[in-house]
């Protein structure tokens, strides 16, 4: 029986719901390396990032979304 290969792109939308405290989420993308402050390769400050965090739905979001996928 022959075997074929088949390769094809689709778009995939995945939900997921975290249970986190901002601070949690700041200290674990500062560990994790996903932020930095500025172009310097320095880690951000945390405080700095929880406020972020909490203004900033769009950073919000994507630190979440790695959080999620990296756990």
């Amino acid at each position: 029986m022959p075997a074929y290969k088949v390769t094809w792109t689709q778009q995939a939308i995945a939900t997921a719901t975290v249970d986190v405290e901002l601070d949690e989420l700041a200290r674990w993308a500062i560990s994790a390396g996903v932020v930095r402050a500025g172009p310097d390769p320095r880690p951000a400050d945390a405080v700095a990032l929880r406020r972020s965090l909490e203004h900033n739905t769009h950073l919000r979001d994507a630190v979440l979304r790695l959080y999620a996928t990296r756990q």
